[in-house]
């Protein structure tokens, strides 16, 4: 990648993860927006490309980057039985018409999503613990945090894009990359007061890390 590419990623083969200079920018990073929108945004990224070194692909290599096998039979067993409640959720989402999301396909970007924003509000809880905000346009830190999230993947597809990135592309498409994710977390039911049975409370909720 390129330093201005809107971009990250995380490389096995040295096990290390990457932020050109181009992501820095809101609506990903914003200096002057509080922590909350910035751990909810690029925080987020940082725990998602985290995340790459223990998804159904990452796991593969070890720390030195080598393809090798370092889990127990049982560890592994476990780790793809909990992987699989994101085959099936994701499989379940309708992108448009009959097409749905590819759950196999879109199982590392899925599993990085779903990683990354506990990882990222995990850190956020650790801030506020030794420096407390406030709420700010009537929305709570944990809030703010969770908008922040949804709003770096607003975007608009054309019905024919949506149903191409559907069978072709490992991520799933915004919307799902939003509510899927934030269905799976009781961060969010917390912070909103969703009411149990409500469709953002996912039954059962998916989480590998």
């Amino acid at each position: 990648m390129t330093p201005p590419t809107v971009n990250a990623y995380y490389n096995p083969l040295e096990n290390n993860v990457n932020f050109p200079a181009g992501i820095l920018q809101p609506p990903f990073y914003d200096q002057k927006a509080d922590d909350a929108v910035n751990f909810g945004a690029i925080g987020v990224v940082i725990g998602h490309e985290l995340t790459h070194g223990f998804d159904d692909e990452g796991s593969q290599f070890d720390a030195d980057g080598n393809l090798k096998n370092w889990w127990t039979p049982k560890d592994k067993q476990q780790f793809d039985s909990l992987e699989q409640c994101f085959v099936n959720e994701y499989d379940s989402f309708v992108v448009v018409d009959d097409v749905h999301e590819k759950g196999k396909l879109t199982l590392g970007e899925n599993t990085a999503d779903n990683g990354g924003i506990r990882i990222s509000h995990m850190a956020l809880l650790d801030v506020l613990g030794t420096t407390p905000l406030k709420e700010m346009d009537g929305y709570t830190p944990d809030q703010r945090f969770f908008i922040s999230y949804g709003q770096i993947w607003c975007e608009n597809q054309t019905p024919e894009a949506a149903r191409l990135q559907a069978l072709t592309n490992e991520h799933s498409a915004p919307q799902f990359r939003v509510n899927g994710v934030v269905s799976n977390s009781e961060n969010f039911s917390k912070a909103f007061g969703c009411k149990a049975g409500s469709a953002m409370i996912r039954k059962p909720a998916c989480r590998v890390w």
